[in-house]
């Protein structure tokens, strides 16, 4: 969609949003409808506060309510004039969420392009970096030891006690220095290090359960897969699952 293309839609989508109004027989016809609801409603809330159910009888009248009111909410779910403004309504909203992508994704599309770029080449330097410390640290480790097996063979060379301590003592007191190779870092706005999951034994993870307790909050038990499989197999008994029939 060209940029023009996007504009002449926003002019569209307000004119259209500015020229939303209802007219007097569709406003006179839809509370025509619903003021008969709107009146029993008070009924509703209030049979909800004070009914109750301790016998058979009380059962049926609370039954009888529940009817009522499921009858005036298909009564206002499926009539006709607030569906056809809900429904004006539902498409002006698509308009506007649809001028809105078409201003967000394509710039969204370019930023992850142009990002997974830099992410890319910081990611080289990275590995590139970790490499050249890798090699700079052997060096250092290597010059380290042979610092100390020089100390050490004139340690082991030396006739007086003294000068052999000297040696030894200088010999304990060469240490590598730790090497630090510094790779580019992203400041971009959006990017952040995170921690990933490289792979997953669930069969080892699951045996750790019995007994490390402390993994347990890393497991979700789906109930809801549980009710399900009960539903379609009511013989069926899980160990740690106590099943019950409720009516709802």
């Amino acid at each position: 969609m060209s940029d023009r293309v996007v504009i002449n839609e926003a002019e569209m989508v307000i004119k259209d949003t500015n020229a939303i109004t209802i007219p007097d027989p569709v406003r006179m016809a839809l509370v025509a409808d619903l003021s008969p609801v709107a009146d029993r409603m008070a009924l509703y809330a209030q049979k909800a506060e004070t009914i109750v159910v301790t016998n058979e009888e009380q059962m049926k009248a609370a039954e009888a309510v529940c009817n009522d009111i499921q009858a005036d909410i298909k009564l206002v779910e499926k009539n006709d004039v607030l569906s056809k403004i809900t429904d004006g309504l539902h498409k002006l909203h698509r308009r506007w969420t649809g001028l809105r992508d078409a201003f967000v994704e394509p710039m969204k599309l370019n930023r992850k392009v142009i990002r997974d770029r830099v992410i890319a080449f910081a990611e080289d330097q990275r590995m590139k970096a970790e490499a050249e410390q890798r090699r700079l640290q052997a060096e250092a480790d290597l010059k380290a030891r042979k610092e100390q097996e020089a100390f050490e063979k004139k340690a082991a060379c030396a006739k007086k006690t003294e000068t052999k301590t000297k040696y030894q003592e200088a010999a304990a007191a060469v240490v590598a220095p730790t090497i630090r190779v510094e790779a580019p870092k992203i400041v971009m706005r959006g990017v952040a290090k995170v921690w990933a999951i490289k792979s997953l034994d669930e069969k080892a993870f699951l045996a750790a359960l019995a007994t490390r307790p402390d993994l347990a909050g890393f497991v979700t038990i789906e109930r809801t897969k549980l009710q399900r499989a009960k539903a379609a197999n009511g013989a069926m008994e899980i160990p740690g699952v106590v099943f019950e029939q409720k009516v709802r």
